[in-house]
């Protein structure tokens, strides 16, 4: 599952392996940030959601139509995907806010965790690959977890039943376009993919904050820095730091690596919004990163590859 040519060549000094995880490293700080600054914004799911994605917007097709190669590629394949990866990256987006909103940072967090579990029981059958006894009983210790996590959320402050129910909609929502994601970039490529596909979702939660009267002018003036760094820093330069750390090191390391963010997101959750977690959310969130973790290192083959990628894009906004 390694990479063999990971970490080779050199950059200031620090050779490419070590630039890698410094990438994932600062992916994992903008990512396990964004989280807490959702809730705290005084906007609604929905509204921050649409500015995440409009502010990004215009700074995408920048990029794109300033690059010939992107260019290139933006042809009718391109738009079929774009359009049914939009679309249900638009679904993806309304649920993890508006969870995000409704209930427990650490819930959603944790729930969102569970993402490579479900690909497991997909990405076996789709591959071909027989998933292992010992994958699957990590499995069953993840979802206990989990449901110590939101046993022990009960009655604490922020947390709330509706929006754990939106969290776990989220995960199959997310995991459902990692999947139709994966399909659509073998014949699409990366970067127009990411500018069709957040110009999609962009008119889909503008289609939705429409129908549903939102008031995308409601951001107080102190909610535009989050709102910005939220579409340029955490859901921008945070996918390209991972994509580019990606071919530096392993799949493993970086999947590992990025099971910080739910750590990082309960604990700014604890500092800066009092959501401190319970001793049983503790002890749950613990079992289920552990779980993920020894879930990938146990697969072989194409899908402990894409159970490390799944990890990889957990939490991402």
């Amino acid at each position: 599952m390694l990479h063999t040519q990971a970490g080779k060549g050199s950059v200031g000094g620090l050779d490419r392996g070590t630039l890698a995880l410094l990438a994932v490293a600062a992916a994992v700080v903008t990512w396990g940030w964004s989280n807490v600054a959702i809730k705290a914004v005084s906007v609604t799911g929905l509204v921050a959601s649409f500015w995440r994605l409009w502010i990004a917007i215009p700074v995408l097709w920048a990029t794109a139509l300033l690059t010939p190669a992107v260019r290139a590629g933006l042809g009718r394949r391109w738009l079929v995907g774009s359009l049914v990866g939009g679309l249900l990256f638009g679904v993806h987006q309304w649920l993890f806010f508006s969870s995000l909103k409704a209930t427990s940072v650490s819930d959603v967090s944790i729930i969102g965790s569970l993402q490579p579990v479900l690909v497991l029981f997909v990405a076996g059958p789709m591959f071909g690959e027989r998933v292992g006894p010992a994958a699957l009983a990590w499995s069953v210790l993840a979802l206990l977890g989990t449901a110590l996590v939101v046993i022990g959320g009960h009655g604490l402050p922020g947390w709330s039943a509706h929006g754990d129910l939106l969290a776990a909609g989220n995960l199959f929502a997310f995991t459902t376009y990692f999947l139709a994601s994966k399909r659509i970039r073998e014949d699409v490529g990366a970067t127009a993919y990411v500018v069709g596909m957040t110009t999609v979702s962009g008119i889909v939660i503008a289609a939705v904050c429409f129908a549903t009267g939102q008031d995308v002018s409601s951001p107080r003036p102190s909610d535009w820095p989050s709102l910005v760094g939220l579409a340029l820093v955490s859901g921008t330069l945070g996918h390209v730091l991972l994509n580019w750390a990606h071919p530096h090191a392993s799949a493993f390391v970086v999947s590992i690596l990025l099971l910080g963010v739910p750590v990082l997101a309960t604990a700014g959750a604890a500092v800066f919004l009092g959501e401190v977690p319970s001793a049983m959310q503790v002890v749950g969130g613990a079992l289920v990163l552990l779980s993920i973790g020894f879930i990938v290192s146990s697969t072989r083959g194409r899908v402990a590859e894409e159970l490390a990628e799944s990890a990889a894009e957990t939490d991402a906004p």
